[in-house]
């Protein structure tokens, strides 16, 4: 039997459904010349059960509630969902999911979802634990490993890769842009690291992945390093390479030597595939190996040295070659 809790709550959570499909039943509208079936409020569970029943997919809704699976054909203001969202033509306003968005053709507004969103054609902000799909793009792709698109009017941020056919700010380590640029760089920097380069990106930003090795270090002296940079385009043989990077010098155990540093890096190309750069950086540098002291520079503008780390902000430089393709 059930106690008197529970059968009230189950009362209550009738009331309510019952409410809302009446609310949902005073909403709903046919258009005269068509149709086409609108409702200002949608409330689901999971399709057919709501209250736009098995037709939901052909609800245009003004806002939509779904505690698990909402289905629609149009969203105009507003549509939560605690799993997914599937809007089969187009949706406008906010659209938040615990797992994923679809929308079959066109999405303006703001899209989050805790894994995935994908859309046809996308005007906003579209934000992704997971990755982002879209066909062409104006606005902001946020995705935490990847994004994908055809033609992108905007940026692309990911924390691992961009794919898309033409893209002028995406910014990841890798970016696999069809109309985009990329090099393959050799490097050497004051405190010793020549590292070899994959730079890849657009017209404008681009991302760094690179693997080297360190003379100066007393144990190991593998180099890996990643980051971001930016073009300021001067002339066709001319422009200023904004960078910022992080890597490690070791074995990637707990004693490695830490870096991160800003370089701004003029560069030209005496032939159209060959770019030469170079130019000063600003640095920080951690190590709880001591033996790699000698490694450091001399000059500073700020250190901190113990019995168990060394730390460091000095001004180095930084100079290369790449090969254009």
């Amino acid at each position: 039997m059930l106690n008197n809790y529970t059968l009230k709550r189950r009362i209550k959570m009738k009331k309510l459904i019952i409410l809302l499909a009446l609310l949902s039943a005073a909403f709903t509208s046919y258009t005269q010349n068509s149709n086409e079936k609108r409702s200002a409020f949608h409330f689901s569970f999971v399709p057919p059960v709501s209250t736009n029943g098995i037709n939901a997919a052909q609800y245009t809704n003004t806002a939509s509630f779904s505690l698990l699976v909402g289905l629609a054909k149009n969203e105009e203001i507003f549509g939560f969902a605690g799993l997914a969202n599937i809007v089969m033509n187009n949706a406008d306003g906010f659209q938040f999911a615990g797992l994923a968005n679809y929308v079959g053709n066109e999405y303006r507004g703001l899209q989050f979802a805790g894994l995935s969103n994908y859309t046809g054609d996308m005007t906003g902000l579209q934000f992704a634990g997971l990755g982002n799909i879209a066909s062409n793009v104006k606005g902001l792709q946020f995705g935490g490993l990847f994004n994908v698109a055809k033609n992108v009017s905007g940026v692309q941020f990911a924390g691992l890769v961009n794919l898309a056919e033409n893209s002028d700010y995406p910014i990841a380590l890798l970016n696999i842009i069809k109309n985009g640029e990329y090099g393959i760089a050799a490097t050497y920097n004051e405190i010793g690291s020549v590292t070899l380069t994959f730079r890849s990106g657009g017209r404008i930003t681009y991302g760094i992945l690179g693997v080297g090795y360190n003379h100066k270090a007393d144990d190991e002296g593998f180099v890996v390093e990643g980051g971001f940079g930016a073009h300021i385009n001067i002339t066709d043989w001319l422009r200023l390479n904004n960078e910022i990077k992080g890597g490690t010098i070791g074995d990637l155990s707990d004693d490695d030597t830490f870096y991160f540093n800003y370089a701004l890096l003029p560069a030209f190309r005496p032939v159209r595939n060959i770019e030469i750069f170079g130019g000063p950086s600003i640095n920080y540098m951690q190590s709880d190996n001591l033996k790699n002291k000698d490694m450091f520079p001399n000059h500073s503008i700020w250190k901190k040295y113990s019995d168990t780390q060394l730390k460091q902000v000095y001004i180095g430089y930084q100079v290369g070659i790449q090969v254009l393709f």
